[in-house]
């Protein structure tokens, strides 16, 4: 689940992959929930963008301990979408510093038994997912991140192996990892470079990255500055995986979203990014309404951008 984090602006750049056809990229939507009615009204969301949705990804906190949600992956699975977990060890009730979620926390085996469970159902559930553990590590509003208070690079690369590890030991053989930095923070390519768990760890590369508009902390930014940089940096260091946008999202307070959602898929389809989840999701406290489908200007240009996606 998104967090606000400061965004530097960067250098318009692209990522330096073979261009990626037309027929290959992929188009997705993030929703809170997980259940049929977020499976159906992601589905429908879609439906108003004139676009298949090939991936739905959802979020799930450590903190309940509630077994591989295999309910939501089958009708995820049934709606013809491939489901995506954005698996997040924390309490999203108690604020973004907890001890008990720190990277070394994860790495020095607190968890465990939690992510064996998992493990062990994810190597018996017949059906490939996708698993994102841990996004967004090089800022410092989560607490496992390597910019909250007693973390580090080092305890993330463990943490991150080390659940990796589970899984693998468990023979969880369809799961697809994903490892997902938010873009560059405060100037800071360290955070995301240090924090790269190596090729054998990771499947896909995510970034994650808004425009806030301007709101406190933060200016309206072109999708160019917005990615960028981290593109060519997360594209250098995972030389031959591929790359998403793993969340996107606009706000409203500044500049015209509508504009942006077509200058972003202008820009986007001149990359080499292979698919792209946009965060769908209005009415949380203190931020913007994030959604494609926020007004009908909004739907449709983000229709007629999608169309050439």
């Amino acid at each position: 689940m998104m967090a606000a984090g400061g965004c530097q602006r960067s250098e318009p750049s692209q990522p330096s992959q073979p261009r990626q056809s037309r027929q290959s990229r992929q188009f997705g939507l993030a929703a809170t929930g997980l259940d049929d009615a977020t499976v159906q009204g992601s589905q429908a969301a879609a439906q108003q963008l004139g676009k298949h949705l090939d991936v739905l990804t959802v979020y799930e906190a450590f903190v309940w301990e509630r077994s591989l949600p295999t309910t939501f992956l089958d009708a995820a699975a049934a709606a013809g979408c491939t489901p995506e977990l954005t698996w997040e060890p924390w309490d999203p009730r108690a604020g973004k510093h907890q001890a008990a979620y720190t990277a070394g926390q994860i790495a020095g085996g607190r968890y465990d038994t939690y992510v064996r469970t998992w493990a062990k159902q994810a190597a018996s559930y017949d059906k490939p997912f996708r698993l994102r553990f841990a996004h967004e590590m090089n800022g410092d509003w989560y607490p496992w991140a390597v910019g909250s208070p007693g973390g580090s690079p080092e305890d993330y690369v463990a943490a991150y192996r080390r659940v990796r590890g589970i899984f693998d030991d468990a023979g969880a053989k369809r799961v697809e990892w994903v490892w997902c930095p938010n873009v560059i923070v405060n100037g800071n390519a360290d955070a995301i470079s240090r924090s790269y768990p190596g090729d054998d760890f990771v499947d896909i590369v995510g970034v994650d990255g808004y425009n806030f508009g301007d709101r406190p902390g933060h200016q309206w930014t072109q999708p160019a500055d917005l990615f960028g940089s981290t593109l060519v940096l997360v594209t250098q260091l995972a030389a031959g995986k591929p790359v998403w946008i793993n969340e996107v999202g606009c706000g409203g307070q500044g500049g015209d979203k509508s504009r942006w959602i077509s200058d972003f898929f202008g820009w986007v389809v001149s990359t080499d990014i292979r698919g792209l989840i946009w965060f769908e999701v209005d009415g949380r406290p203190n931020e913007p309404d994030w959604r494609l489908t926020s007004s009908a200007a909004t739907t449709a240009a983000a229709k007629s951008g999608l169309a050439s996606w």
